[in-house]
Protein backbone atom coordinates (compact mmCIF):
# COMPACT_ATOMS: atom_id res chain seq x y z
CA UNK A 1 0.00 0.00 0.00
CA UNK A 2 2.81 2.41 0.89
CA UNK A 3 4.54 1.68 -2.43
CA UNK A 4 1.28 2.37 -4.32
CA UNK A 5 0.80 5.67 -2.46
CA UNK A 6 4.34 6.80 -3.32
CA UNK A 7 3.80 5.87 -6.96
CA UNK A 8 0.60 7.92 -7.12
CA UNK A 9 2.31 10.86 -5.42
CA UNK A 10 5.07 10.77 -8.01
CA UNK A 11 2.46 11.09 -10.76
CA UNK A 12 0.75 14.16 -9.27
CA UNK A 13 2.95 16.76 -11.00
CA UNK A 14 2.11 15.13 -14.33
CA UNK A 15 -1.66 15.49 -14.15
CA UNK A 16 -4.16 18.30 -13.93
CA UNK A 17 -2.46 20.68 -16.39
CA UNK A 18 -4.93 23.21 -17.77
CA UNK A 19 -2.37 25.60 -19.25
CA UNK A 20 1.23 26.28 -20.14
CA UNK A 21 3.88 28.79 -19.25
CA UNK A 22 5.11 29.57 -22.74
CA UNK A 23 8.02 31.74 -21.73
CA UNK A 24 9.34 34.51 -19.52
CA UNK A 25 10.38 37.90 -20.88
CA UNK A 26 12.02 40.92 -19.28
CA UNK A 27 11.39 44.59 -19.97
CA UNK A 28 13.22 47.54 -18.38
CA UNK A 29 11.39 50.01 -16.16
CA UNK A 30 12.64 53.44 -15.18
CA UNK A 31 13.41 52.18 -11.70
CA UNK A 32 13.45 48.41 -12.04
CA UNK A 33 12.54 45.42 -14.17
CA UNK A 34 9.24 44.06 -15.49
CA UNK A 35 8.99 40.26 -15.63
CA UNK A 36 6.34 39.03 -18.10
CA UNK A 37 5.11 35.45 -17.85
CA UNK A 38 3.40 34.42 -21.11
CA UNK A 39 0.59 31.93 -20.44
CA UNK A 40 -1.72 29.89 -22.61
CA UNK A 41 -4.68 30.31 -20.24
CA UNK A 42 -5.57 32.51 -17.27
CA UNK A 43 -4.60 31.11 -13.89
CA UNK A 44 -4.92 32.23 -10.27
CA UNK A 45 -1.24 32.83 -9.62
CA UNK A 46 0.05 33.08 -6.07
CA UNK A 47 3.09 35.32 -5.58
CA UNK A 48 5.10 35.70 -2.39
CA UNK A 49 8.61 36.69 -1.34
CA UNK A 50 11.24 34.88 0.68
CA UNK A 51 14.44 36.15 2.26
CA UNK A 52 17.88 34.78 3.15
CA UNK A 53 18.44 34.61 0.20
CA UNK A 54 15.99 37.03 -1.43
CA UNK A 55 13.56 35.33 -3.79
CA UNK A 56 10.19 35.96 -5.38
CA UNK A 57 8.11 32.81 -5.81
CA UNK A 58 5.29 32.43 -8.34
CA UNK A 59 3.00 29.41 -8.05
CA UNK A 60 0.91 28.73 -11.18
CA UNK A 61 -1.88 26.17 -10.57
CA UNK A 62 -2.50 23.51 -13.23
CA UNK A 63 0.35 24.77 -15.40
CA UNK A 64 3.38 23.19 -17.01
CA UNK A 65 6.46 24.77 -18.56
CA UNK A 66 6.53 24.63 -22.36
CA UNK A 67 8.84 27.54 -23.21
CA UNK A 68 12.18 28.97 -22.23
CA UNK A 69 13.10 30.89 -19.11
CA UNK A 70 14.91 34.10 -20.01
CA UNK A 71 18.38 34.96 -18.77
CA UNK A 72 18.61 37.29 -15.75
CA UNK A 73 19.09 40.99 -16.48
CA UNK A 74 22.18 41.40 -14.31
CA UNK A 75 20.62 44.08 -12.10
CA UNK A 76 17.66 43.00 -10.00
CA UNK A 77 17.62 39.35 -11.08
CA UNK A 78 20.36 36.81 -10.49
CA UNK A 79 18.47 33.89 -11.99
CA UNK A 80 15.13 32.37 -12.96
CA UNK A 81 14.28 28.72 -12.38
CA UNK A 82 11.19 26.54 -12.23
CA UNK A 83 9.98 23.17 -11.06
CA UNK A 84 6.75 21.11 -10.98
CA UNK A 85 4.73 20.94 -7.78
CA UNK A 86 2.25 18.42 -6.43
CA UNK A 87 -1.18 18.69 -8.01
CA UNK A 88 0.08 19.83 -11.40
CA UNK A 89 1.21 23.32 -10.34
CA UNK A 90 4.36 24.99 -11.63
CA UNK A 91 6.63 27.01 -9.33
CA UNK A 92 8.78 29.76 -10.82
CA UNK A 93 11.48 31.22 -8.59
CA UNK A 94 13.10 34.58 -9.28
CA UNK A 95 16.45 34.76 -7.51
CA UNK A 96 17.01 38.38 -6.55
CA UNK A 97 20.24 40.29 -6.30
CA UNK A 98 18.70 42.68 -3.78
CA UNK A 99 15.45 43.07 -1.86
CA UNK A 100 12.72 44.57 -4.06
CA UNK A 101 9.27 46.05 -3.86
CA UNK A 102 7.09 44.00 -6.19
CA UNK A 103 3.74 44.53 -7.86
CA UNK A 104 1.59 41.85 -9.42
CA UNK A 105 -0.75 42.33 -12.41
CA UNK A 106 -2.68 40.20 -14.88
CA UNK A 107 -3.48 41.09 -18.48
CA UNK A 108 -6.02 39.33 -20.70
CA UNK A 109 -5.20 37.94 -24.13
CA UNK A 110 -4.78 40.69 -26.74
CA UNK A 111 -3.70 40.45 -30.37
CA UNK A 112 -0.84 37.96 -30.72
CA UNK A 113 -0.41 37.68 -26.96
CA UNK A 114 -2.15 35.25 -24.67
CA UNK A 115 -2.87 35.95 -21.00
CA UNK A 116 0.09 37.43 -19.18
CA UNK A 117 1.21 37.77 -15.59
CA UNK A 118 3.27 40.90 -14.95
CA UNK A 119 5.64 41.37 -12.04
CA UNK A 120 7.20 44.81 -11.63
CA UNK A 121 10.31 44.73 -9.45
CA UNK A 122 11.36 48.09 -8.03
CA UNK A 123 13.42 49.72 -5.31
CA UNK A 124 15.18 48.15 -2.38
CA UNK A 125 12.35 47.71 0.13
CA UNK A 126 11.11 44.37 1.29
CA UNK A 127 7.53 43.26 0.91
CA UNK A 128 4.85 43.61 -1.67
CA UNK A 129 3.35 46.89 -2.78
CA UNK A 130 -0.39 47.19 -3.20
CA UNK A 131 -1.66 45.83 -6.52
CA UNK A 132 -1.05 48.27 -9.34
CA UNK A 133 -4.75 48.96 -9.84
CA UNK A 134 -5.05 50.09 -6.23
CA UNK A 135 -2.61 52.95 -6.65
CA UNK A 136 -4.38 56.28 -7.15
CA UNK A 137 -3.54 58.05 -10.39
CA UNK A 138 -1.31 61.07 -9.86
CA UNK A 139 -0.97 62.09 -13.50
CA UNK A 140 -3.64 64.78 -13.27
CA UNK A 141 -5.80 66.56 -10.71
CA UNK A 142 -9.42 65.50 -10.42
CA UNK A 143 -12.02 67.24 -12.53
CA UNK A 144 -13.76 70.25 -11.02
CA UNK A 145 -17.07 69.48 -9.28
CA UNK A 146 -20.23 70.15 -11.32
CA UNK A 147 -21.04 73.86 -11.55
CA UNK A 148 -17.71 75.07 -10.24
CA UNK A 149 -16.18 77.89 -12.25
CA UNK A 150 -12.65 77.36 -13.54
CA UNK A 151 -10.24 80.15 -14.47
CA UNK A 152 -8.62 79.63 -17.86
CA UNK A 153 -5.68 81.46 -19.29
CA UNK A 154 -5.82 83.11 -22.71
CA UNK A 155 -3.62 80.37 -24.23
CA UNK A 156 -5.95 77.67 -22.97
CA UNK A 157 -9.17 79.43 -23.88
CA UNK A 158 -9.56 77.75 -27.24
CA UNK A 159 -12.02 74.88 -27.40
CA UNK A 160 -9.92 71.93 -26.20
CA UNK A 161 -10.33 68.47 -27.73
CA UNK A 162 -8.45 65.55 -26.20
CA UNK A 163 -7.71 62.83 -28.74
CA UNK A 164 -7.04 59.36 -27.40
CA UNK A 165 -5.12 56.91 -29.58
CA UNK A 166 -6.35 53.52 -28.41
CA UNK A 167 -4.06 50.72 -27.20
CA UNK A 168 -0.26 51.16 -27.26
CA UNK A 169 2.88 49.71 -25.75
CA UNK A 170 2.53 46.04 -24.86
CA UNK A 171 -1.13 46.18 -25.95
CA UNK A 172 -1.13 46.13 -29.79
CA UNK A 173 -4.91 45.97 -30.11
CA UNK A 174 -6.31 44.09 -33.12
CA UNK A 175 -3.92 42.72 -35.74
CA UNK A 176 -4.82 43.02 -39.42
CA UNK A 177 -3.34 41.66 -42.66
CA UNK A 178 0.43 42.07 -43.07
CA UNK A 179 0.67 42.41 -39.28
CA UNK A 180 -0.94 45.84 -39.35
CA UNK A 181 -1.40 46.77 -35.69
CA UNK A 182 -4.31 48.74 -34.32
CA UNK A 183 -2.09 50.69 -31.92
CA UNK A 184 -0.08 52.07 -34.87
CA UNK A 185 -3.16 53.01 -36.90
CA UNK A 186 -4.87 54.75 -33.98
CA UNK A 187 -1.75 56.80 -33.29
CA UNK A 188 -1.42 57.79 -36.96
CA UNK A 189 -5.08 58.85 -37.13
CA UNK A 190 -4.82 60.69 -33.80
CA UNK A 191 -1.77 62.64 -34.93
CA UNK A 192 -3.44 63.61 -38.21
CA UNK A 193 -6.62 64.64 -36.41
CA UNK A 194 -4.64 66.69 -33.90
CA UNK A 195 -2.75 68.46 -36.69
CA UNK A 196 -5.97 69.38 -38.47
CA UNK A 197 -7.65 70.57 -35.27
CA UNK A 198 -4.66 72.72 -34.37
CA UNK A 199 -4.89 74.30 -37.81
CA UNK A 200 -8.38 75.60 -36.91
CA UNK A 201 -8.75 79.01 -35.31
CA UNK A 202 -10.16 78.77 -31.82
CA UNK A 203 -9.50 75.03 -31.39
CA UNK A 204 -6.62 73.07 -29.91
CA UNK A 205 -5.89 69.35 -29.67
CA UNK A 206 -4.20 67.39 -26.88
CA UNK A 207 -3.05 63.79 -27.40
CA UNK A 208 -3.29 61.27 -24.59
CA UNK A 209 -0.21 59.59 -26.09
CA UNK A 210 2.12 60.80 -28.83
CA UNK A 211 4.23 57.66 -29.01
CA UNK A 212 4.01 53.90 -28.54
CA UNK A 213 3.21 53.60 -24.84
CA UNK A 214 0.58 51.83 -22.75
CA UNK A 215 -1.86 53.94 -20.76
CA UNK A 216 -4.44 52.73 -18.29
CA UNK A 217 -8.00 53.75 -19.03
CA UNK A 218 -8.08 56.15 -16.10
CA UNK A 219 -4.80 57.73 -17.23
CA UNK A 220 -6.46 58.54 -20.56
CA UNK A 221 -9.43 60.25 -18.94
CA UNK A 222 -7.07 62.02 -16.53
CA UNK A 223 -5.53 63.83 -19.51
CA UNK A 224 -8.97 65.24 -20.32
CA UNK A 225 -9.38 66.43 -16.73
CA UNK A 226 -5.90 67.93 -16.56
CA UNK A 227 -6.41 70.01 -19.70
CA UNK A 228 -10.02 70.93 -18.84
CA UNK A 229 -11.14 69.34 -22.08
CA UNK A 230 -14.35 70.33 -23.82
CA UNK A 231 -14.49 67.08 -25.82
CA UNK A 232 -12.84 63.64 -25.66
CA UNK A 233 -12.51 61.45 -28.78
CA UNK A 234 -11.04 57.94 -28.50
CA UNK A 235 -9.77 56.46 -31.78
CA UNK A 236 -9.90 52.71 -32.51
CA UNK A 237 -10.03 50.22 -35.38
CA UNK A 238 -12.55 47.41 -35.16
CA UNK A 239 -12.01 43.70 -35.83
CA UNK A 240 -13.98 40.48 -36.14
CA UNK A 241 -12.63 36.98 -35.55
CA UNK A 242 -14.50 35.37 -38.46
CA UNK A 243 -15.89 36.62 -41.72
CA UNK A 244 -15.64 40.16 -43.04
CA UNK A 245 -17.16 43.37 -41.81
CA UNK A 246 -16.87 46.92 -43.07
CA UNK A 247 -17.55 50.44 -42.03
CA UNK A 248 -17.11 53.05 -39.33
CA UNK A 249 -19.09 53.42 -36.14
CA UNK A 250 -19.29 55.85 -33.23
CA UNK A 251 -20.19 54.96 -29.66
CA UNK A 252 -21.09 56.84 -26.50
CA UNK A 253 -21.48 55.82 -22.87
CA UNK A 254 -24.62 54.14 -21.60
CA UNK A 255 -25.71 53.93 -17.98
CA UNK A 256 -28.40 51.35 -18.73
CA UNK A 257 -26.75 48.55 -20.66
CA UNK A 258 -25.69 48.23 -24.27
CA UNK A 259 -27.81 49.41 -27.20
CA UNK A 260 -26.96 46.29 -29.22
CA UNK A 261 -24.99 43.04 -29.07
CA UNK A 262 -22.40 44.74 -31.27
CA UNK A 263 -22.00 47.58 -28.75
CA UNK A 264 -21.83 45.19 -25.79
CA UNK A 265 -19.10 43.06 -27.38
CA UNK A 266 -17.21 46.12 -28.55
CA UNK A 267 -17.20 47.63 -25.05
CA UNK A 268 -16.10 44.33 -23.53
CA UNK A 269 -13.16 44.12 -25.95
CA UNK A 270 -12.01 47.71 -25.49
CA UNK A 271 -12.42 47.63 -21.71
CA UNK A 272 -10.38 44.43 -21.45
CA UNK A 273 -7.63 45.75 -23.72
CA UNK A 274 -7.25 48.92 -21.66
CA UNK A 275 -7.49 47.20 -18.29
CA UNK A 276 -4.92 48.64 -15.88
CA UNK A 277 -2.28 46.24 -14.59
CA UNK A 278 -3.55 44.40 -11.54
CA UNK A 279 -7.24 44.87 -12.24
CA UNK A 280 -7.81 41.19 -12.83
CA UNK A 281 -6.24 40.34 -9.49
CA UNK A 282 -7.30 43.37 -7.47
CA UNK A 283 -10.95 43.30 -8.49
CA UNK A 284 -12.90 45.60 -10.77
CA UNK A 285 -14.56 47.52 -7.96
CA UNK A 286 -11.40 49.48 -7.20
CA UNK A 287 -11.30 50.99 -10.65
CA UNK A 288 -15.02 51.48 -10.94
CA UNK A 289 -15.03 53.41 -7.69
CA UNK A 290 -12.51 55.81 -9.22
CA UNK A 291 -14.75 56.55 -12.21
CA UNK A 292 -18.24 56.49 -10.69
CA UNK A 293 -20.52 58.85 -12.51
CA UNK A 294 -21.65 61.92 -10.62
CA UNK A 295 -24.94 63.81 -10.96
CA UNK A 296 -23.81 65.58 -14.14
CA UNK A 297 -23.33 62.33 -16.06
CA UNK A 298 -26.79 62.26 -17.65
CA UNK A 299 -26.30 65.67 -19.26
CA UNK A 300 -22.83 64.65 -20.41
CA UNK A 301 -24.19 61.49 -22.06
CA UNK A 302 -26.78 63.57 -23.92
CA UNK A 303 -24.02 65.85 -25.20
CA UNK A 304 -21.92 62.82 -26.15
CA UNK A 305 -24.80 61.42 -28.20
CA UNK A 306 -25.18 64.71 -30.09
CA UNK A 307 -21.44 64.77 -30.81
CA UNK A 308 -21.52 61.15 -31.98
CA UNK A 309 -24.41 61.87 -34.36
CA UNK A 310 -22.53 64.75 -35.99
CA UNK A 311 -19.41 62.63 -36.39
CA UNK A 312 -21.41 59.79 -37.95
CA UNK A 313 -22.98 62.17 -40.46
CA UNK A 314 -19.56 63.31 -41.62
CA UNK A 315 -17.92 59.86 -41.56
CA UNK A 316 -20.58 58.68 -44.02
CA UNK A 317 -18.92 60.97 -46.60
CA UNK A 318 -15.61 59.09 -46.48
CA UNK A 319 -16.48 55.51 -45.50
CA UNK A 320 -19.38 53.13 -45.28
CA UNK A 321 -21.08 53.13 -41.87
CA UNK A 322 -21.08 49.80 -40.08
CA UNK A 323 -23.90 51.10 -37.90
CA UNK A 324 -25.84 54.18 -38.94
CA UNK A 325 -27.04 54.82 -35.38
CA UNK A 326 -24.92 55.77 -32.39
CA UNK A 327 -23.98 52.77 -30.29
CA UNK A 328 -24.05 52.87 -26.50
CA UNK A 329 -22.40 50.63 -23.90
CA UNK A 330 -20.36 50.82 -20.70
CA UNK A 331 -17.05 51.98 -22.19
CA UNK A 332 -14.77 52.75 -19.25
CA UNK A 333 -12.69 55.20 -21.26
CA UNK A 334 -15.80 57.35 -21.85
CA UNK A 335 -16.68 57.72 -18.16
CA UNK A 336 -15.66 61.35 -17.72
CA UNK A 337 -18.57 62.87 -15.81
CA UNK A 338 -18.16 66.36 -17.26
CA UNK A 339 -16.56 65.86 -20.69
CA UNK A 340 -18.67 64.75 -23.69
CA UNK A 341 -16.84 61.63 -24.84
CA UNK A 342 -17.13 59.32 -27.86
CA UNK A 343 -15.31 56.29 -29.21
CA UNK A 344 -14.73 56.18 -32.98
CA UNK A 345 -14.16 52.84 -34.70
CA UNK A 346 -12.50 54.10 -37.89
CA UNK A 347 -12.83 50.88 -39.92
CA UNK A 348 -12.36 47.12 -39.64
CA UNK A 349 -8.63 46.40 -39.53
CA UNK A 350 -9.42 42.67 -39.82
CA UNK A 351 -10.93 43.13 -43.31
CA UNK A 352 -8.21 43.35 -46.02
CA UNK A 353 -9.97 46.08 -48.00
CA UNK A 354 -10.39 48.31 -44.97
CA UNK A 355 -6.92 47.49 -43.63
CA UNK A 356 -5.49 48.85 -46.89
CA UNK A 357 -7.50 52.03 -46.38
CA UNK A 358 -6.25 52.46 -42.83
CA UNK A 359 -2.64 52.01 -43.99
CA UNK A 360 -3.13 54.79 -46.59
CA UNK A 361 -2.17 58.28 -45.30
CA UNK A 362 -4.57 59.89 -47.81
CA UNK A 363 -7.52 57.96 -46.37
CA UNK A 364 -6.47 58.87 -42.84
CA UNK A 365 -6.38 62.55 -43.85
CA UNK A 366 -9.92 62.32 -45.26
CA UNK A 367 -11.02 60.50 -42.12
CA UNK A 368 -9.54 63.20 -39.89
CA UNK A 369 -11.12 65.94 -42.02
CA UNK A 370 -14.53 64.32 -41.59
CA UNK A 371 -14.05 64.19 -37.82
CA UNK A 372 -13.00 67.85 -37.69
CA UNK A 373 -16.09 68.80 -39.69
CA UNK A 374 -18.25 66.76 -37.32
CA UNK A 375 -16.70 68.50 -34.31
CA UNK A 376 -17.38 71.94 -35.83
CA UNK A 377 -20.98 70.91 -36.56
CA UNK A 378 -21.39 69.87 -32.94
CA UNK A 379 -19.85 73.07 -31.54
CA UNK A 380 -22.46 75.11 -33.41
CA UNK A 381 -25.25 73.25 -31.58
CA UNK A 382 -23.88 73.97 -28.09
CA UNK A 383 -24.38 77.61 -27.01
CA UNK A 384 -21.52 77.68 -24.52
CA UNK A 385 -19.00 76.06 -26.88
CA UNK A 386 -20.24 78.03 -29.88
CA UNK A 387 -19.60 81.25 -27.97
CA UNK A 388 -16.23 80.02 -26.70
CA UNK A 389 -15.20 79.15 -30.26
CA UNK A 390 -16.34 82.56 -31.53
CA UNK A 391 -14.48 84.35 -28.73
CA UNK A 392 -11.30 82.37 -29.38
CA UNK A 393 -11.51 82.94 -33.13
CA UNK A 394 -11.94 86.68 -32.52
CA UNK A 395 -9.14 86.81 -29.97
CA UNK A 396 -11.45 87.62 -27.06
CA UNK A 397 -10.83 85.86 -23.75
CA UNK A 398 -13.64 85.63 -21.22
CA UNK A 399 -12.24 85.92 -17.70
CA UNK A 400 -14.34 83.01 -16.48
CA UNK A 401 -15.93 79.97 -18.08
CA UNK A 402 -18.21 77.55 -16.30
CA UNK A 403 -17.90 73.77 -16.50
CA UNK A 404 -21.57 73.01 -15.84
CA UNK A 405 -22.84 73.48 -19.39
CA UNK A 406 -24.25 76.92 -18.60
CA UNK A 407 -23.31 80.20 -20.23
Amino acid sequence: MKRLFLSLLALLPLVGHAGELRGVRLAPLDDGTRVILDLSAPTAAKVFSLSNPDRLVVDLPATRLSGDLTAPDGTVLRGIRSGPQAGGALRVVLDLATPVRWEQASLPAAGPYGPRLLLDLRGTHRGAAPPIAARPSTSAPPAAPPGKAVLRSQAADAVTIVIDAGHGGHDPGAIGPNKLREKDITLAVARELAAQINAQRGMRAVLTRSDDRFLELRERTAVAHKHKADLFISIHADAVAKGTARGSSVSALSENGASSVFARLLAARENAAGMPPGLATAGQDRMLRSVLLDLSQNATIESSLRLAERLLDRLADVNKLHRSDVQQAGFMVLKSPQVPSVLVETAFISTPEEARKLADPAFRRRLASALVAGVRDYLQTEPRLRQALANAEAGHTPALRRRDGGG
